[in-house]
């Protein structure tokens, strides 16, 4: 059979071995069609260790070649008018390497399609257009004003009677005033085909000037082509596999041109319809591996599924125009759609059948779990009480634990991982899964361990008569490198930071929690020494006099009260009633009043002294 693409011929060749022979003419009745096209026509030579025919025949003109060893005829059509130029050339090796050898050639036209070009009368000295006969390993052919429709006839003959390599090529293609040759006369029958399923084959032997074609099949048993048919028509109806050739024949010249196609017949693979695949995800769409289901989708094939490739598609038109799902593998899908799947059949390339299957997707477990894990301990680091991590979903759903939670030895793992005692790991895993689903979810997390505060202590700086006191508390006595406290001031709010600022005069406490529960210290007492900003002194039992807020661990030795003008209203008694807000016996006017006041620290023995005001409201 002969190729589309000339090269593809050589290369065919040249893979079998050089002892091997194209089928080109060893004499003119045997005549074989060629084209120069944008590659070389490469072909193994006739010669004296493979050739049958060591000289051309008797009859025709040869005009210059004295001798004509080894023949090969050929003959081209014109497809477009204008020059031909064509390089012939003869070489040891087909890729044009290594020695080189002598060729030479003549050719005769121009023809007509209808004309007997093999006679004698038609290859005379008076249709020659080119020969040579020099010693040369390169020639020239070169046919002018060359008309289309028109046929030339071409003779290559081996003078050095070498085994070698012969090839023709074109080469003013797509010059000015070039022609080109038909190229169509070498193909006959077409490529080989390949069938997926039990169609009839109409071969046709198409582009050939032939009256009578005599079609064959290649037995297997005695080596040699059985004829099928010798017929008028160019048609010939294939249903089973087989190499078949068609010999076209011109019953006016005698002239007989061969092709040779392989049909071959494959089975269609059945595809098997798979079940729905399960995808798992609390979201609008899952990640689906689509290759889970070749196994079923493959049921009737061989055992070597390897053979076999699977292709998904997102819809009918997406089948229809060959465009798969890229990476089946991690397929993006959503609930309930539907995906198209075929299979085919690697080493024929035939496709099976269409079949399809839908996503569904079930929801993943989900339970609370907390990436840290608290633990209380007491001050020697051991449970205070017994902790656990998990939650029981019921007796659908299956738990796996990476530490040991089979109490009682039923061989099946519990929801709820209860420790009686501190555990020789800290991080914790769990793998639950849906009964039915399948579907699963991973919980970790890493145990911390946490005391209870065992006291708090209490620093407190500055004072009620200048910028306000400040309380700084600090929890001591827990297990825990990193405290995890807030603290909370007398029954205020809970604050993580330890600082209070402007806190009142009098009597307070600090107290210190654990933030995961693991329990609480509260300092002891402490009073501070201030005084009130204002006093209403109307006899209803609240607020009526106004004093210094005392502590009796502070020696308070001296408080004077002044008007705004500076005049000493009254100086009281520390640990006494205060002042009720009169002056010898009278009523004094609502108004700011200005104090002085003298304080020992019990400590250091040393005095202050400190100023404030005050306001009377009526």
């Amino acid at each position: 059979m002969k190729f589309l693409n000339h090269f593809v011929l050589f290369a065919s060749i040249f893979v079998m071995g050089s002892g091997v022979l194209v089928a080109q003419g060893d004499r003119c009745s045997s005549i074989q069609p060629f084209c120069a096209g944008t590659s070389s026509y490469i072909f193994p030579n006739s010669n004296s260790a493979s050739g049958d025919i060591a000289s051309a025949e008797i009859g025709p003109n040869y005009r210059c070649l004295e001798r004509q060893p080894y023949p090969a005829w050929f003959y081209l059509q014109v497809e477009e008018s204008g020059r031909l130029d064509f390089l012939i050339k003869q070489t040891q090796n087909a890729d044009g390497s290594g020695e080189s050898l002598d060729v030479d050639f003549i050719a005769w036209g121009p023809f007509g399609e209808s004309d007997d070009l093999c006679s004698n009368s038609s290859l005379s000295i008076s249709r020659v257009v080119g020969c040579s006969y020099s010693p040369s390993t390169i020639e020239n052919l070169v046919i002018d004003n060359a008309i289309a429709g028109q046929v030339y006839v071409v003779l290559i003959t081996n003078y050095s009677e070498m085994p070698g390599y012969i090839s023709l090529d074109q080469t003013n293609l797509g010059q000015t005033g070039s022609g080109t040759t038909d190229c169509s006369i070498v193909n006959i029958l077409g490529d080989d085909i390949a069938i997926c399923d039990s169609s009839s084959i109409v071969l046709k032997a198409s582009n050939v000037i032939a009256t009578r074609y005599k079609y064959y099949v290649f037995n297997e048993t005695t080596n040699s082509f059985d004829l099928l048919s010798n017929q008028a028509s160019p048609e010939y109806t294939v249903t089973t596999s087989g190499l078949y050739k068609v010999i076209a024949v011109n019953e006016t010249t005698g002239l007989e041109l061969d092709d040779e196609i392989l049909i071959q017949y494959f089975d269609v693979p059945v595809a098997t319809k798979p079940n729905d695949l399960l995808g798992c995800s609390n979201e609008n769409t899952a990640i689906f591996d689509l290759s889970e289901v070749n196994n079923e989708l493959m049921q009737t094939t061989s055992s070597t599924s390897t053979n076999f490739t699977s292709n998904f598609y997102t819809s009918q038109q997406n089948l229809d125009s060959a465009m798969p799902i890229g990476n089946p593998l991690v397929f993006e899908g959503t609930n309930g759609q539907k995906v198209i799947a075929t299979i085919t059949d690697n080493r024929t390339g035939c496709v099976s059948n269409q079949v399809d299957f839908k996503l569904n997707i079930s929801p993943v477990p989900i339970i609370n779990i907390s990436e840290i894990t608290a633990f209380c301990v007491d001050l020697n680091g051991e449970l205070l009480d017994p902790e656990s991590i998990g939650t029981d979903l019921g007796p659908d759903y299956t738990y796996d634990w990476n530490i040991q939670n089979d109490p009682d030895s039923d061989g099946i793992q519990n929801a709820i991982l209860t420790f009686n005692e501190v555990p020789e790991i800290t991080e914790v895993s769990l793998i639950i899964t849906n009964k039915e689903t399948g579907c699963s979810n991973t919980f970790n997390t890493s145990i911390r361990y946490f005391s209870a505060p065992k006291n708090v202590e209490i620093n407190i700086s500055g004072n009620d008569f200048e910028d306000g006191y400040v309380v700084t508390a600090m929890a001591t006595g827990f297990v825990d490198a990193i405290p995890t406290f807030e603290y909370q001031l007398d029954n205020g709010p809970w604050q993580q930071e330890p600082v209070f600022k402007d806190v009142a005069p009098g009597l307070h406490s600090v107290t210190a929690r654990e933030i995961n529960g693991c329990g609480m210290a509260t300092s002891e007492s402490f009073s501070l020494i201030g005084y009130s900003r204002f006093f209403t002194p109307n006899s209803d039992g609240y607020n009526d006099s106004w004093n210094v807020i005392n502590e009796t661990s502070i020696t308070v030795s001296l408080i004077l009260i002044y008007d705004r003008y500076g005049k000493l209203i009254k100086q009281l008694n520390p640990q006494g009633q205060g002042w009720d807000g009169t002056y010898i016996g009278k009523n004094m006017p609502a108004d700011d009043y200005w104090f002085v006041v003298n304080i020992k620290d019990p400590n250091s023995g040393k005095v202050s002294e400190y100023k404030g005001h005050f306001t009377l409201k009526r």
